[in-house]
């Protein structure tokens, strides 16, 4: 969620939410004020939505390191000698002579002049 007015798609960001609340704030009629279970209310859904807001961005803090692991990971296995499933109940073994990445971002290993998926990998002697 943006911290802006409006973010992209019309939803309302934190900030957009907090000045709607203060101008509610001040223009409230001083002989009825706002009621405080309202007032509680609606600091109650700011507070989910901050906590929601600072899930995901932990979410993609993380999901950003584990990629960067596993591609600095991955770069360590050129040379190594592994054994794949060719997906056809057979295995393959050899050297790794490449690493690529699917549309996906999906990490593949390049055995023997193939290409198979990492989760094809049954073995790695170093």
């Amino acid at each position: 969620m943006a911290d802006g007015i409006q973010a992209p798609g019309g939803t309302l960001g934190k900030d957009a939410f907090l000045q709607l609340m203060v101008t509610q704030m001040r223009y409230q009629d001083p002989l009825q004020p706002m009621d405080n279970s309202q007032f509680l209310a609606q600091l109650a859904q700011f507070t989910a939505l901050e906590q929601m807001t600072n899930v995901a961005q932990t979410e993609s803090q993380v999901l950003q390191a584990v990629q960067t692991l596993q591609r600095t990971a991955l770069h360590q296995w050129m040379g190594a000698q592994v054994t794949v499933s060719d997906g056809q109940g057979g295995t393959v073994s050899g050297a790794v002579e490449g690493i690529r990445f699917g549309a996906d971002g999906t990490p593949m290993l390049q055995v023997n002049g193939k290409t198979y998926a990492i989760d094809a990998v049954q073995s790695i002697d170093g």
